[in-house]
């Protein structure tokens, strides 16, 4: 595993190249560490899920609201909703643009996706040199608490992770706000750093 403070001149080359390779990315978001993979190669995906040892659905990351119009379903109110809200903790549930192009693991049974847009340093800077769909989950098993701590990260997911954006121990966070923004009221699937 290679390892690289967030702020090194070469971590955002590297972060798309192990990705654009089918390689697993550990890298930080506003609230937690998230293991990253292309969510459209399904080998790297599969990698995911036992790493993670579980199944889908799983969230994506695009790094602007231009870049989630262009992969989510979004009327022109929930664009001027979510340019609010944006870049933010938040996880938004939509209906993805070409659900074709989506591997049905990511999805959840209804065929939505959980979108994020974090507002991280590291993110902005990478979403300026490239742009695709990024799972987002959080670094740890299935049931456990997601780790915070780069070396605890490394001791545990080192041998199966091929990259670490190091941004030091991220502070306490109950993860993103998940919202289904579909209906009338939002929906909150579940409470996070994103205040409603």
């Amino acid at each position: 595993m290679k390892r690289l403070k967030s702020l090194a001149p070469a971590a955002v080359r590297l972060f798309w190249e192990v990705l654009r390779s089918g390689g697993v990315v550990v890298y930080p978001t506003d609230t937690l560490y998230g293991f990253g993979v292309d969510a459209l190669n399904a080998s790297a995906l599969a990698h995911l899920q036992t790493i993670k040892e579980r199944s889908g659905p799983f969230s994506v990351m695009v790094g602007t609201l231009v870049q989630l119009g262009e992969f989510a379903l979004v009327s022109p109110d929930l664009a001027d909703k979510f340019g609010q809200m944006l870049p933010g903790p938040y996880t938004l549930i939509l209906p993805p643009a070409n659900p074709a192009l989506i591997p049905d693991e990511i999805k959840d049974p209804q065929g939505k996706i959980g979108f994020r847009v974090p507002r991280h340093a590291f993110i902005q800077r990478a979403y300026i040199d490239g742009q695709g769909l990024v799972v987002t989950t959080s670094v740890n098993l299935s049931g456990q608490e997601p780790l915070r701590d780069p070396d605890e990260i490394a001791g545990q997911f080192g041998d199966s992770v091929d990259l670490l954006i190091d941004d030091g121990k991220l502070s306490v966070s109950k993860g993103s706000t998940v919202i289904d923004p579909c209906g009338r009221p939002w929906k909150i699937l579940r409470q996070g750093d994103g205040e409603i």
